[in-house]
């Protein structure tokens, strides 16, 4: 009988036991080295069960929100503890959609149709995802981690810059036409939301946007790539309840600390500062205070509204 060091399930096998698609997993190992399988007699790459529940491991503390460049190089105690406090904190995939195998299949398939440059079959594959799942479970299971994929994958030089621009057009398209951001009255509750100076990154914007949009805020959507000040001022004028920002690769993180200290002490004393995205993780530690609320998934950020809303 194999022990859990030896070599023999082959990339099929590892896809389906760990949710990650094939495309991620050469990303992963090619990029990051999370583990370095062997090589079949017909050169296959062949992976031990060591090999799988690692990955397995990895997979579920990028999709708490950890990018996997920051937990490729953790050794299994510490990943095990990271998955631990990821999920115990509510950052983890919905219980109604993991483990199901579905996300993953949809999100392979995008990627097909992108690959073909197939704009047409993309975003009606999307379309209906986005019906099935509401906005909050399509953003979350679908919409990201594809946007994901597609950023690794034509990091990898396995995607054109054409493609990748395609993916990520039709699918903040999509997202946009399932919950159009011009919803809410004066009377609702108004949120502010952008991406800080330096940040061209504007999806997980536009999906925050979206998800608030969803549910019932007059929302705010002011982009990509805006002062502290701005924010600032924009928060002020609208009597806005909550600020949001969305960080994926902060260039300087010294100065995205600073702007969202700026932005925590200048905003109406009644607003929260919501901090979310990718690259919120490493700014947390900086940043966190009273009035300061960071967030992992959609899924949370519509919980944490819901909660301001209430007040």
């Amino acid at each position: 009988m194999p022990t859990a060091a030896e070599a023999h399930h082959p990339i099929g096998v590892v896809a389906e036991r760990t949710g990650l698609s094939p495309d991620v997993l050469r990303v992963w190992e090619r990029r990051y080295h999370v583990v370095e399988p062997k090589r079949s007699p017909g050169g296959q790459r062949i992976y031990s069960d060591a090999d799988i529940e690692r990955l397995a491991l990895l997979h579920r503390a990028t999709r708490g929100g950890h990018g996997i460049s920051h937990v490729a190089s953790l050794g299994k105690a510490k990943l095990e503890e990271l998955v631990r406090q990821v999920e115990s904190s509510g950052a983890a995939v919905p219980a109604v959609l993991a483990g199901t195998g579905k996300p993953q299949a949809a999100i392979d398939q995008a990627i097909a149709f992108a690959r073909a440059i197939d704009p047409v079959s993309l975003e009606l594959h999307l379309m209906r995802h986005a019906a099935r799942y509401g906005i909050v479970g399509f953003i979350d299971e679908i919409a990201a981690p594809f946007l994901r994929v597609v950023g690794e994958v034509w990091h990898a030089g396995e995607l054109t810059v054409a493609q990748e621009h395609l993916a990520t057009a039709v699918t903040l398209r999509v997202v946009g036409q399932a919950a159009p951001l011009l919803t809410g009255s004066e009377a609702s509750p108004t949120i502010v939301i952008a991406t800080l100076e330096g940040e061209r990154h504007s999806a997980g914007a536009l999906m925050a946007a979206a998800t608030a949009a969803s549910d019932g805020w007059r929302v705010i959507y002011l982009g990509a790539d805006l002062p502290s000040e701005e924010i600032v001022a924009t928060a002020t004028r609208a009597r806005a309840r909550v600020v949001g920002i969305s960080t994926v690769r902060p260039d300087r993180k010294s100065r995205a600390v600073a702007a969202l200290r700026a932005i925590a002490k200048g905003i109406p004393p009644e607003a929260t500062l919501f901090v979310g995205g990718a690259g919120a993780a490493e700014l947390k530690r900086a940043v966190a205070g009273p009035g300061i609320v960071f967030v992992s998934s959609m899924a949370e950020l519509q919980a944490k509204l819901g909660a301001a809303r209430g007040r």
